[in-house]
């Protein structure tokens, strides 16, 4: 019996073997392709032939409308953090005599390590990079790298603007059906970003190190953000090891570069030399300021609920409806949704039982009495077994049934298709409609409906008895606390803490 997931591989060969997607390809290292291409390729061969109800929106076609994409439905960091990142971002920004463009900085609500930029100025940094920079001045050295792309249009380079519009849409599609902001934002990183090879990442590396000049900062700052990144990657290989499982240290940012990177030195050595009287302002007071208190790893916010989306928190579950459909919701009875279409002649109703100890495939024909379907096809989505086909109707359109099983119980969803006054190709999109919101139902972290307090970063000076394995003991911030302590402070793998110094405490 054929799976979703064969059918849409299938689907993906045929129709995609010419698709640009895939010039990024060429351009990657070779060991860096099967991890990065992999996800991205499945993912847009699943979006491609089981959509969800956000995939069927129009495709954004620049910049802007990629923008609303993005911080409509991935949790944005807003406040003084914020501020602070547009600010160094616009003093960069103003300081830039070789074009015109203007920029959005924008700090998105995950804890990995990435930042990336896409057409028209827009730039975005993940929180969780912001954490392991120690002063304003590596800050503005990624934001100055990212304008670097921006400026010297790599996105319209190479065929790349063809590509944006078909990622954008998969990584969204990701997104709000995973729910998983690190997900999505590796995906951002293995498209935007390690796309560009190794000469555009230079080119950048030298535009960002001749705005790092031109704005006061002193370029160098980049070439600390490199041994930094270099210094997590030694330690997520470390984790990966201990644990048996493969290291998962790609973050885009910088990644072509080795750590002395002979290149990137005479890049940046075209910069500028600050004199001596300016070579202190790494600000690095103003970003201890903005970044007491921020957090550190998981959030444990809720996500943004995106737009005509059913969520049940007592059931952890979310459910997408298209745009012009409605739904209503009844808390104890069933249906537990009902939705409908504009002209109300598609609709589709969701009930919840009891589960068996049966296959889904199975319950359909025991539980619901049904005792054959047609096209029946057994899946897999968000690591729930489900089965779905058709229930044959005499006098009108064949109804979708589906089941899929979620902790110890059944989701039913039943279509209903008023065929009368449909058109063929109406009745097909009413199948699609049906089939894209069964294929929308995931699970919600409870973790991330519960008021589970993060981590914080916070600061505070150095004693003569400071050391960064009493303090992770005392924190209990885990196995590798103290490797992250000293990552986070510049003191990885060896070295101790000044009396008087400032350092970093995750607490």
């Amino acid at each position: 019996m054929k799976t979703f997931i064969g059918t849409a591989v299938k689907h993906f060969v045929d129709t995609m073997s010419n698709h640009p997607l895939l010039l990024i390809h060429s351009l990657l290292p070779i060991r860096s392709r099967p991890t990065i291409l992999l996800p991205l390729i499945l993912g847009l061969a699943l979006s491609l032939v089981y959509p969800s109800a956000f995939a069927a929106k129009k495709e954004p076609s620049n910049g802007h409308e990629m923008h609303e994409e993005i911080i409509s439905n991935m949790p944005i960091v807003e406040g003084k953090l914020a501020d602070y990142v547009n600010k160094v971002g616009q003093r960069i920004a103003s300081n830039i005599t070789d074009s015109k463009e203007t920029f959005t900085f924008t700090v998105i609500d995950s804890p990995d390590i990435n930042a990336f930029a896409i057409e028209d100025g827009y730039i975005y940094i993940n929180r969780g990079l912001i954490t392991y920079l120690k002063s304003e001045a590596q800050l503005a050295a990624v934001l100055a790298h990212e304008v670097g792309h921006v400026t010297a249009n790599h996105h319209g380079r190479g065929k790349r603007a063809r590509i944006g519009s078909s990622v954008v849409s998969n990584i969204l599609a990701v997104l709000t059906q995973s729910r998983d902001v690190g997900e999505a934002s590796a995906l951002w990183g293995a498209s935007f970003v390690s796309g560009y090879g190794r000469e555009m990442e230079l080119e950048a590396d030298e535009l960002g190190g001749r705005y790092l000049f031109q704005s006061g900062y002193d370029p160098e700052a980049m070439i600390e953000v490199i041994s930094l990144l270099k210094d997590h990657e030694r330690l997520e290989k470390k984790r990966a090891q201990e644990s048996g499982k493969k290291a998962q240290t790609y973050h885009g940012l910088f990644s072509t570069h080795p750590r002395n990177d002979k290149r990137l030195r005479e890049v940046i050595s075209k910069s500028g030399k600050l004199p001596k009287s300016l070579n202190a302002e790494n600000n690095i007071t103003p970003f201890r300021v903005a970044t007491e208190g921020m957090i550190w790893g998981k959030s444990f916010k809720p996500n943004k609920t995106p737009e005509n989306a059913y969520q049940n928190n007592h059931l952890a579950f979310q459910v997408y409806f298209p745009k012009e459909w409605s739904h209503t919701s009844n808390a104890n009875s069933n249906p537990l949704v009902e939705g409908n279409n504009a002209d109300n002649n598609v609709k589709i109703k969701i009930n919840v039982m009891a589960r068996t100890l049966d296959t889904p495939d199975q319950f359909i024909k025991k539980q619901l009495n049904i005792p054959l379907i047609k096209k029946a096809e057994s899946f897999i989505q968000s690591r729930l077994r489900g089965h779905t086909g058709f229930v044959p109707v005499k006098n009108g359109a064949d109804q979708r049934i589906a089941v899929i099983y979620y902790g110890r119980r059944a989701y039913i969803f039943r279509g209903e298709i008023d065929s009368g006054g449909l058109s063929k190709t109406q009745e097909k999109q009413a199948n699609k409609d049906i089939l894209n919101i069964i294929r929308s139902f995931r699970p919600i972290s409870k973790r991330s409906l519960s008021n589970q307090k993060p981590k914080t970063i916070h600061y505070v000076k150095a004693t003569e008895n400071t050391s960064f394995s009493r303090l992770a003991k005392h924190l209990k911030i885990g196995k590798y606390g103290e490797d992250e302590l000293r990552i986070i402070n510049g003191y990885y793998p060896t070295g101790e803490p000044k009396p008087g110094e400032w350092i970093k405490l995750i607490r």
